[in-house]
């Protein structure tokens, strides 16, 4: 009742009444504008991006960068600015062929088919300065050769145990570009190239040239509230002495705590033995919780993974501070939580290996095990008990990868996959109090036209079942697409849509729990009190990517419009406000270092009431909004929303 009135309050500042909201011609006009909306909005991108386009072909490269051409013309001149200027800023003129891949049919690589792997060289890059496609670039400035100085080089011998062929193995087209793809996926690897070399005198052979380029690996942070006497320091380092292992500590202060301090820490190894398992062990806490545990394990990163599975313990203590007991104390849980799961991958016909792609069937299963050794004593949902959760799943993938720049990156190589899969999920959760089935579906496709540009939709459900009803019931539909990047000059841009609606309800605790604030829906906005069981966002992006870099840092600008409908279970979702944000701003990032990117916006919101009734709003994020489906069979799991 009090959100209802609080909603009808918000209305009439806007100025209108609760009963004109409800007016079946007025929610029926209200309709019709959200359409028209919607389509004047879709109708203004085909027509700007067509504009664009055509501008193309008519406008001369040199006239769109004459700006850029008069900052490198100056740079080089002999003055003491010039030189300042040159040392700082870069004109990026290796972006122009950074679009076009070295070999993108790889037919240089398929010549090599059914030949002997006679030698196999790694050369392991700096960080700063050459590039995989340009190695013998020793041109940088003092302070690249600072950074390479300071930073210590992947091991060669690692790189060489990521690689799916050897020496004296049959050359397979397949296995040189998986293996590209494999070290890529390094969170240490800013790129890698491998090149096949014809032998002369030896027909029947070739060796095997691969490139490697690092990235700065170490991070740190520290921060310090004066007002708050609170503060902490870390450092992070994803390539711990270039041996791939991630190491992590980090201190934090604060009054409130027992003894003034707390610590976190983390270390994992990486590729064991060359099976490609990972172990991890770890430490964290805060105020309110105390967590440490380990694991050891693989995912289905690759088709050529027959088997993964993981074994992990963990041990939790976590005080609730809104579980209040009846003489006003902050409970405490204490639990444990074992968690095993193994999964085998399979074709019913024999691998292709010629093919890139690769079809694979999945079965796999997981057992989950949670023991509490204490409990709030005031449990009326019984939520908080003993159990033991068998989850199986079968499923069907066809993957494939296709490379390109410029999508989520500011200009390195990206995997781009284009999956088909779909899963089947049974569960069983045996509690000391109650037991219940689990069901649920995930469902995948993504392809790539030549030249409309990426297309992704993915559909997930699953819900418990008890006493004739459906539990926990999360239902989630999304959809994502992206142009292909268009070029003026020395100009890149790039469309991004995305579309999405989620619906989460549980009739034993029927709290509305979704929002539409940032990531949820709509960037820079939002409002705690704004929650129901149910949204539809729509977004989109363009980004324009500058031919400009200082100190290796590279810029583009983004312009963005959200718009988001969000309602309770017992409401339709198309009458309820739409809610909208537009903005624009600029993200920032040398993809040679492991910092983050830098994204500041602005935004305006028309029609959102902010907390401080303030209708645009600044704001910063550190990831990008969009993200992929790697559709990759990892740990088989519940279908979650947020």
């Amino acid at each position: 009742m009090d959100k209802c009135k609080r909603i009808a309050k918000r209305g009439n500042k806007c100025g209108f009444s609760q009963q004109h909201m409800n007016n079946p011609m007025n929610l029926k006009n209200r309709r019709s504008e959200f359409i028209y909306r919607l389509l004047t909005i879709n109708l203004f991108i085909i027509c700007i991006s067509d504009c664009l386009i055509a501008q193309e072909k008519i406008v001369e490269p040199k006239d769109t960068s004459k700006v850029v051409q008069d900052i490198k013309e100056y740079s080089e001149k002999g003055n003491f600015f010039s030189m300042i200027l040159k040392s700082i800023i870069v004109i990026d003129d290796e972006q122009q062929s950074e679009i076009t891949l070295p070999d993108p049919d790889k037919k240089s690589i398929k010549i090599f088919t059914g030949k002997i792997i006679r030698k196999i060289n790694i050369e392991i890059l700096d960080v700063f300065g050459a590039s995989v496609n340009n190695p013998n670039d020793t041109v940088r400035n003092w302070l690249q050769d600072i950074g390479n100085d300071l930073h210590i080089n992947t091991k060669e011998w690692l790189i060489k145990n990521k690689l799916i062929f050897f020496e004296g193995q049959i050359f397979i087209p397949f296995y040189i570009l998986e293996s590209e793809r494999i070290i890529r996926e390094s969170p240490y690897v800013y790129d890698v190239r491998i090149i096949p070399q014809q032998l002369e005198n030896n027909s029947d052979s070739v060796d095997i040239m691969v490139y490697v380029q690092d990235i700065w690996s170490l991070n740190g942070s520290a921060s310090y509230s004066p007002g708050n006497k609170t503060g902490s320091v870390s450092i992070d380092d994803i390539n711990f002495l270039g041996y791939g292992n991630k190491c992590y500590g980090g201190l934090n202060f604060d009054s409130k705590l027992t003894q003034g301090w707390d610590w976190d820490g983390s270390y994992t190894l990486d590729n064991i033995e060359k099976t490609f398992l990972s172990a991890n062990i770890y430490y964290k806490s805060d105020m309110n919780s105390e967590q440490y545990g380990v694991s050891i394990g693989r995912d289905f990163f690759s088709p050529i993974i027959s088997w993964a599975g993981s074994v992990e313990q963990h041990w939790l203590n976590t005080r609730y501070p809104e579980i209040l007991n009846s003489i006003g104390l902050i409970e405490t849980v204490r639990y444990n939580q074992q968690d095993y799961w193994l999964g085998h991958s399979f074709n019913l016909s024999q691998i292709d290996s010629s093919e890139e792609n690769q079809n694979a069937f999945n079965v796999s299963g997981r057992i989950t095990r949670i023991v509490y050794s204490q409990k709030p004593r005031f449990d009326t949902l019984n939520l908080f008990q003993d159990n033991t959760f068998y989850l199986s799943r079968i499923g069907y993938s066809n993957r494939n990868y296709y490379q390109d720049h410029y999508i989520f990156g500011l200009g390195k190589t990206e995997d781009i996959p284009l999956v088909h899969m779909i899963a089947f999920l049974y569960g069983y959760e045996i509690g000391s109090n109650s037991s219940r089935p689990y069901y649920g579906l995930k469902t995948g496709y993504s392809f790539h036209n030549d030249s409309l540009g990426y297309f992704y939709g993915g559909f997930n459900i699953g819900a418990f079942r008890s006493n004739q009803k459906w539990l926990n019931l999360n239902y989630l539909m999304e959809v994502m697409y992206f142009s292909n990047l268009s070029v003026v000059g020395k100009w890149k841009w790039r469309h991004y849509i995305g579309s999405r609606y989620s619906y989460s309800y549980d009739p034993i605790r029927p709290q509305d729990i979704l929002n539409i604030n940032n990531e949820g829906g709509i960037r820079g906005f939002t409002d705690n009190d704004l929650k129901g069981a149910k949204k539809l966002v729509l977004n989109y992006e363009v980004d324009i990517f500058a031919p400009l870099q200082f100190f290796g840092f590279k810029l583009a600008f983004i312009t963005f419009a959200d718009f988001g409908l969000i309602s309770s279970n017992n409401n339709s979702l198309f009458t309820s406000k739409l809610y909208q944000g537009y903005g624009i701003g600029f993200r920032i990032k040398n993809e040679h270092l492991i910092f983050p990117a830098f994204q500041f916006m602005f935004g305006f919101y028309p029609n959102t009431p902010q907390t401080d009734e303030n209708n645009f709003k600044a704001f910063h994020q550190n990831a990008m909004y969009y993200h992929f489906n790697q559709f990759e069979f990892s740990i088989p799991s519940i279908i979650t929303l947020e």
